[in-house]
């Protein structure tokens, strides 16, 4: 197979303004996202997020649905910008126990402040890609995969429990990567 080429352009932001994800030429488009936290000390980002979609602008809305729920866990927003994962919330979704909605609700008035601190500090890349769906998720977990085994300095954003799949079958090419602005952990050449 042919090598991929993927170029993550951004960052964009769940918020309004010029760099909206919502209002951006992808948002509509196919392909595979990350979401960063960009670092105080050298502009460099790290990745917390590794994702693929159909359509980039929906996708990112049901992220946002979660978050906003307290579904999702969540960073100490101001620690991650500085390489620190301080886990202010771990997420309903890892509460598995009967208590873990009533934990929910009594989290909530709490942490309404630092959700929007937490999503307004998030940034997103997008690569389009018009591979079929399962090559897609493929390459996603590629990524994925090659951040958390060959960077785990650069992984401390990126949790140990973030589902990544990849296809059994690989494709013997390599993602040959560019972004927008340097990501840590993100090499420019990937096998896939």
């Amino acid at each position: 197979m042919a090598d991929l080429e993927l170029h993550f352009d951004g960052p964009y932001t769940f918020t309004a303004g010029d760099r909206s994800l919502f209002h951006s030429s992808c948002a509509t488009a196919a392909g595979v996202y990350l979401w960063t936290f960009r670092q105080q000390n050298d502009g460099g980002h790290l990745i917390h997020y590794v994702g693929e979609t159909i359509s980039f602008a929906k996708r990112q809305r049901e992220h946002l649905i979660h978050v906003l729920s307290l579904n999702y866990g969540m960073f100490d927003p101001e620690k991650a910008q500085h390489g620190i994962a301080e886990i202010l919330w771990p997420g309903l979704w890892r509460k598995k126990s009967a208590d873990g909605p009533a934990e929910c609700l009594e989290a909530y008035g709490a942490l309404n402040e630092v959700v929007k601190r937490y999503v307004q500090a998030l940034n997103v890349f997008f690569a389009p890609t018009t591979v079929e769906p399962l090559l897609r998720k493929h390459v996603e977990g590629c990524v994925g995969w090659n951040l958390r085994m060959r960077h785990p300095e650069h992984k401390v954003l990126y949790p140990d429990d973030n589902h990544i799949g990849t296809s059994k079958d690989k494709t013997n090419g390599f993602l040959r990567i560019t972004s927008a602005e340097p990501i840590r952990g993100l090499d420019v050449e990937i096998a896939y």
